[in-house]
């Protein structure tokens, strides 16, 4: 298969200002600065707390910090853009992403919070996204041998749609809209991030390819003007691949994609009822050769999208302090999780480094013995959002999971969740035992601790796993369990 990565980000797609929780000089640095010295955790960059790298790109590479005034997590994105000769390029060149994205107000829509030039670097700051971009999802869903579920991805493309439209209100085109540029936050919403290669809307020849081989609409390949109906092409691309696990036209070099996207009609899936069948209908005319078949705008998708749209699972009271969400049974337990039994994998509220030494981690310890320790610290350190599976020593279950959901107003907490439950349902855990994780060192305040377990719950639930179908809440007393109940109702 050819590669998912964009063909062309270069400085050419680079990034313009904006402004935010601090003023970003408005001058270009020395042209002898080093635009590629990257960020170290526990670093200060700009009054920021620099927790973890997020991961890297042709553009630049990304990290997760934290306010520390107003406790909140952010991105800062630490830009690669040159010219040529290894200088820095023009300011409009160099912060293009972050004054598109400025450009946009929309909930489905990443923002950029803060730009400019810091020590040599140029950096963008944006708003963080709790939880797996949607390259992910399909990895995962593709890992357990089935794609993602259509109500699910009919959700997500209308959100994805709702964002671009707001995108192209606001005279930008993205260009690169794939699966890993595409979010979904633990509440359920899905949002449009990176503007690595976004240009103008005005329609214009450019004789460099953009963006990424199994998304790029046959204008772009043509060398054609490129609008707007080129992310929507992109989108239904998206779309097939979320509801199917497969690309529309699988190809294994740059030549046969372009034959494919230019010449091959798209072949709709049978669907398996009529929703299925009026989805891909959907994605069918996402996905024709000429730009002016396609919908008119993704305002028109989302519109064609809504008749079918299902809502997140309500929440169904069972017995006391008993709620279901679709086929996920969340029950509320007082009492010592390091004691529980009858749970496949037991949740551990973990710190970077993995060390089981504070809280109910140490309870854990003291549970399951040393052995379970040495074998979490040989995976840390770990970025936050990340989850490292090992043996559950002594305690009444088959695996444990050390969830770093927080530290330091730096929330990752849904992004843990959502990977946490998505690995327990692909080694077929059927019921997960955990605590109030982040709540503690981390932290996270009770009930927004409370809130965001809840809705990453839900949202998973929407996914429809066959494995898992419990999950034990424990709380330490009964306040606390009153507390979470309360949450749990106003869901």
């Amino acid at each position: 298969m050819i590669p998912t990565d964009p063909i062309a980000p270069t400085a050419d797609a680079a990034l313009p200002g904006a402004t935010g929780p601090t003023r970003a000089q408005t001058t270009a640095p020395d042209a002898k600065a080093r635009p590629d010295r990257e960020l170290s955790p526990g670093a200060t960059f700009r009054g920021l707390h620099v927790h973890s790298r997020l991961g890297a790109g042709g553009m630049g590479v990304t990290y997760l910090a934290s306010h520390p005034i107003l406790q909140m997590p952010l991105v800062v994105k630490i830009i690669h853009a040159q010219r040529g000769d290894g200088t820095l390029g023009a300011e409009e060149q160099v912060f293009r992403e972050a004054h598109f994205a400025a450009r946009v107000t929309s909930p489905h829509v990443v923002p950029a919070i803060d730009a400019g030039f810091e020590g040599g670097l140029p950096f963008v700051i944006q708003r963080y996204v709790d939880g797996i971009d949607l390259g992910e999802l399909v990895t995962r869903h593709a890992r357990m041998g089935r794609p993602v579920p259509l109500p699910a991805v009919v959700r997500l493309v209308a959100d994805i749609a709702r964002g671009l439209h707001a995108i192209h209100q606001a005279g930008v085109v993205h260009q690169d809209v794939k699966p890993a540029n595409l979010f979904l936050g633990g509440g359920g919403e899905a949002a449009v991030g990176d503007f690595g290669i976004a240009r103008e809307v005005v329609e214009r020849t450019d004789d460099r390819l953009s963006g990424t081989p199994a998304f790029i609409a046959p204008e772009v390949w043509a060398g054609r003007r490129v609008g707007r109906r080129a992310d929507i092409y992109a989108l239904g691309a998206t779309a097939h691949l979320l509801a199917t696990g497969r690309t529309p036209f699988p190809a294994a070099t740059i030549e046969e994609a372009r034959r494919h996207h230019l010449e091959t009609p798209y072949q709709a899936p049978v669907g398996q009822d009529p929703r299925g069948a009026y989805f891909f209908s959907v994605v069918e005319r996402m996905l024709r050769k000429a730009p002016e078949d396609r919908y008119p705008n993704a305002d028109a998708v989302a519109r064609a999208l809504s008749v079918i749209v299902e809502r997140l699972p309500f929440p169904d009271r069972g017995g006391a302090f008993t709620t279901r969400f679709g086929g996920v049974t969340v029950r509320l337990v007082v009492g010592d999780l390091a004691a529980c039994e009858g749970a496949d994998v037991v949740v551990c509220s973990a710190n970077h480094e993995l060390r089981m030494r504070q809280g109910v981690a140490c309870a854990l310890r003291e549970a399951a013995g040393d052995a379970v320790e040495v074998e979490a610290m040989s995976y840390g350190p770990v970025a936050m959002g990340e989850v490292v599976w090992t043996q559950a020593g002594r305690l009444a279950a088959r695996a444990m999971a050390h969830a770093v959901s927080a530290a330091e107003g730096a929330v990752c907490l849904q992004r843990c969740m959502l990977r946490l439950l998505l690995e327990a349902e692909a080694r077929q855990m059927r019921s997960v035992a955990m605590p109030l994780i982040g709540a503690g060192v981390g932290r996270v305040p009770v009930d927004l601790a409370g809130k965001l377990i809840v809705e990453s719950i839900r949202t998973f639930a929407a996914l429809r796993p066959q494995a898992v179908h419990e999950i034990r809440l424990f709380a330490l007393d009964e306040a606390l369990r009153d507390r979470l109940w309360s949450i749990l109702e106003a869901v």
